[in-house]
């Protein structure tokens, strides 16, 4: 970075300062996966995310224009997935979308690097393929994340024993890498401290002043979260997440979360590959129909081969043994196979070197088959585009989802009690923060498990009165999110108290973290709340409700703790939804419903019986 040319990329500083809307990620569902001249486009249920391993990741609130975006080869298999939680790996600039049986890692650190894992952790699939000295990324590959040097909680010593390592490096440069901080921030730490970094004459007290102003301007921009800085030098608008003195110029005080990520994807959209020459849709079209054509002949080649594969998966779905153990199996005499999509029936095998979908439920003739009608359609659609003339770029404007009239605690765990007080419960420590702090008013009741790991539960009175058979059902909701059920416990404690009573600021001289608070006065226990939950279809669709509710309807399974996995949990309740209810859910949804842990299902009525 050229030290008064602004900041040009996304740094750990800028992740801690728009957090909130990162976070706001959580819960929203992925609709399309699109590239742009080395940019990816992923458009979600709540905006749309950016991001270029060059420069990090931009989540956006408005439109945004595109001149030919192509579909990602890379990430189409994650368009419809839900995001359940938004982090960053190793405090560096890296960042993690859990969705669920899947993880996207976006990295800008190095050359960055777009990585697909599956629900081991494994990479699926990466944009670079590479054996690095510290790490290796490729397919099939435990994934590692890249090594983090610098660290700004380290002591003043240890930061300049590091950055003297690094004499051929700047000292502006050497101790931004021992302090994992943008350059910028560090010269202008010198600047306030009047030093020349280029001077024969400073001496390692000098550095150390540095390194301790660093720190604190650092220390001060997190805490003013909503506070940035934009100037404009030679006319270039420039932003700032501290006060950048340095550039001797005038700058104005701005909101930081709602005008950095708009900056910083104007400089992703307007990058060095806005020169390349862009393929027609007419090349690209022919590409396509290449790869078809290759696929077809390869699983033609393969047939026999993958007509044993897609039976003897077929077989094993059929016994209802767990999804890892089926993966497990299916690899040890068909090592080509690197991924699965069981929701889809879809099989990935590598083919020649060529990653091919199988749809395990039609023969292995009839994919080569449907590939050679994709082919010849795509043949048609070639002869289309070449009839029109192509002077202008497409222009594709990519949208922001209007959802008219859904209700905010959608984006949460949440349910109606039987007296009709909506009762919501954080789905990530970052969810309960925002819950607490935005949602929850001082006449609320606030909810929470005597366990480590158990959502902040909120029942939102209205400022009315509420029964105490509507809070024994959120202590229930509340105790049943716990990390309790995952232990196998079948009781816990929980507590009440009005939202009055909770405060994020800690006592003096101590630290809370996200999603952790401090509760003051008296707690209202509640002693032995029996953890259970009952799904099914209730006005409303899909929910989970906690038992002690007892619904009307019929159409519910009753579960408890128990020794039944997760995935086969998940699949015996979507054979009762379809078969006994006509009711048709995603595989996925009902996961999303259950905690973590295994269980005991029952069938749910007046009188229940064993599922």
């Amino acid at each position: 970075m050229a030290y008064g040319l602004g900041w040009d990329s996304v740094s750990v500083l800028d992740l801690y300062k728009i957090w909130d809307l990162l976070e706001s990620l959580e819960g929203s569902r992925i609709k399309r996966a699109l590239e742009y001249k080395g940019v990816y486009v992923i458009q979600h249920s709540n905006g749309i995310l950016l991001f270029s391993p060059k420069r990090g990741v931009s989540p956006l609130s408005e439109d945004i224009e595109l001149k030919n975006p192509v579909r990602s080869r890379l990430l189409h298999e994650i368009e419809g997935r839900r995001i359940r939680e938004v982090s960053i790996i190793n405090e560096d600039r890296v960042l993690a979308l859990d969705l669920y049986s899947a993880t996207l890692v976006l990295e800008w650190v190095r050359e960055g690097n777009v990585v697909l894992l599956d629900h081991e952790g494994r990479i699926q699939a990466a944009a670079a393929q590479k054996t690095m000295k510290d790490r290796t990324v490729r397919r099939g590959e435990p994934y590692k994340p890249p090594p983090r040097l610098g660290d700004v909680s380290r002591s003043p010593s240890e930061i300049v024993e590091l950055a003297s390592r690094l004499s051929r490096r700047s000292i502006i440069s050497a101790l931004a890498y021992a302090l994992s901080l943008p350059p910028e921030l560090i010269y202008e730490a010198a600047y306030r401290q009047g030093l020349e970094t280029a001077s024969p004459g400073i001496d390692v007290k000098d550095i150390i002043r540095i390194v301790e102003t660093a720190r604190n301007i650092y220390l001060e921009s997190i805490e003013r979260k909503e506070e940035g800085f934009k100037t404009t030098i030679e006319g270039k608008v420039l932003i700032y997440p501290f006060e950048p003195f340095h550039l001797k110029a005038g700058f104005e005080k701005i909101e930081y979360p709602k005008h950095f990520p708009s900056y910083v994807a104007s400089l992703m959209l307007s990058d060095s590959s806005a020169g390349e020459i862009e393929a027609s849709p007419v090349e690209r079209a022919r590409e396509a129909l290449a790869r078809l054509e290759l696929e077809a002949r390869l699983v033609m080649d393969h047939a026999s081969r993958l007509q044993r594969l897609i039976e003897s998966y077929r077989r094993m779905r059929e016994s209802r043994i767990p999804w890892e153990q089926l993966e497990n199996d299916l690899r040890k005499d068909f090592p080509e196979v690197k991924a699965f999509n069981h929701e889809k029936w879809i099989i990935q095998v590598d083919l020649g070197g060529l990653d091919i979908h199988v749809n395990a439920r039609i023969s292995a003739y009839a994919n080569a088959e449907m590939l050679f009608e994709k082919a010849k359609s795509l043949k048609s659609k070639i002869q289309e585009l070449q009839e029109v003339r192509h002077d202008q770029p497409t222009k594709v404007v990519v949208r922001i989802a209007k959802e008219t009239g859904r209700p905010w605690y959608r984006d949460f765990r949440f349910f109606v009690t039987t007296n009709g007080f909506l009762v919501i419960a954080g789905k990530s420590a970052g969810q309960n923060e925002l819950l607490v702090r935005r949602y929850m008013d001082e006449h609320d009741l606030f909810l929470h498990a005597d366990i480590h790991g158990a959502p902040a539960v909120v029942i939102k009175t209205e400022g009315k009165d509420v029964p105490e058979q509507d809070i024994l059902e959120a202590a229930q909701f509340a105790a049943s999110y716990s990390s309790a059920w995952k232990a196998g416990l079948l009781t816990m404690d929980v507590y009440w108290v009005p939202g009055s009573q909770v405060s994020k600021k800690a006592p003096s001289g101590e630290y809370l973290g996200k999603g952790a608070f401090m509760i003051y006065g008296k707690r209202n226990w509640l002693r032995g709340i029996k953890l259970e939950l009952l799904i099914g279809v209730g006005s409303n669709g899909l929910e989970a409700i906690p038992a002690l509710k007892k619904p009307q309807g019929n159409c519910y399974v009753k579960l408890s703790p128990g020794t039944i996995s997760r995935e086969l949990t998940a699949r015996k309740i979507h054979e009762f939804l379809q078969h006994s209810c006509g009711y048709k859910v995603m595989l996925e949804d009902i996961l999303r419903l259950l905690p973590q842990g295994t269980f005991h299902v029952e069938r749910w009525r007046n009188v229940e019986s064993r599922l």
